[in-house]
């Protein structure tokens, strides 16, 4: 592309370091075990690594903030892909099999997937800013790249785990247990089948309300399809959960609706959400 881009760089790196505490508490670390590596590599492959960091040219904001992110974790190689579709490819490949100061590994969270080349020493490091802070990062930059994702496109998986992520961690944080309830509705294509656009929102919004008539104040109320409802308590656990929703009966024009319903715990920040949904039938 001929056209370049101007960006306020101090700002994108003061915006990532409020995203990423645990990159910018590491990054002295990070960058010596990089620069150890660096001076492992053939003087060619050396080269090209100055060369490629000092001429990176990105032709969007999202590339621009993701390669400082490759910088500063002092990655040899990064690729992403959403979807099975490739997002990104920065640095370049190396045969860590004549260097045993490399290590690759390749990162997995749902629908993100990141193939990385970084200095073995730095492994404990990335491990925990993967987890915590890069792919929850990473989530958001993609969910919100709309010409990269196509029109019809809408991972309502990724945006509920985000959505509870913001929400429970405060609470998570000072010891307050948060449940999760999914209620799961059968057999209802058939019944689906027979409304057009309006009354399938009309369904819905009746299974809505008889779910409310349960909630306590500090419950939130996700609906994830019309089949599909899950619950978030805060400050209450399973078993207190499970005795108020045990016994909601739901009939819709004379339809009683069958249901099933998952109960899991979160009781602390470390706990992951995404393994959570699986067990809820999510």
């Amino acid at each position: 592309m001929d056209q370049e881009y101007q960006f306020d760089n101090e700002k994108i790196i003061e915006d990532l370091y409020k995203n990423t505490p645990l990159l910018k508490q590491y990054q002295n670390e990070l960058e010596i075990h990089w620069d150890e590596a660096l001076q492992s590599l053939e003087k060619d492959l050396k080269d090209f690594y100055i060369n490629y960091l000092n001429d990176y040219q990105p032709i969007n904001i999202y590339q621009f903030i993701l390669f400082y992110f490759f910088l500063f974790s002092g990655i040899f190689y990064l690729n992403i892909s959403y979807q099975n579709r490739n997002y990104i490819e920065l640095g370049k490949k190396i045969n860590i099999l004549e260097n045993p100061l490399l290590k690759q590994k390749k990162f997995e969270w749902n629908s993100l997937e990141v193939y990385s080349i970084f200095p073995l020493k730095s492994e404990n490091y990335l491990n925990e800013i993967f987890k915590k802070e890069f792919f929850p990062f990473l989530r958001k930059v993609i969910l919100n790249d709309t010409l990269f994702l196509d029109s019809n496109i809408y991972d309502f998986i990724e945006n509920t785990i985000n959505y509870i992520e913001r929400k429970s961690k405060p609470y998570l944080e000072k010891g307050t247990p948060i449940t999760l309830t999914h209620f799961k509705f059968e057999h209802l294509e058939k019944y689906i089948d027979y409304l057009k656009n309006l009354g399938i929102y009309n369904f819905v919004l009746e299974i809505d309300k008889y779910i409310r008539s349960k909630l306590k104040k500090r419950d939130l109320l996700i609906i994830l399809s019309y089949n599909s409802f899950l619950v978030m308590s805060i400050g209450a656990r399973k078993e207190i959960i499970y005795e108020r929703f045990k016994d909601i009966y739901i009939e819709i024009k004379n339809v009683v609706l069958d249901y099933h319903l998952y109960i899991e715990n979160l009781l602390g920040p470390e706990d992951s959400i995404k393994e959570i949904l699986f067990k809820l039938k999510i």
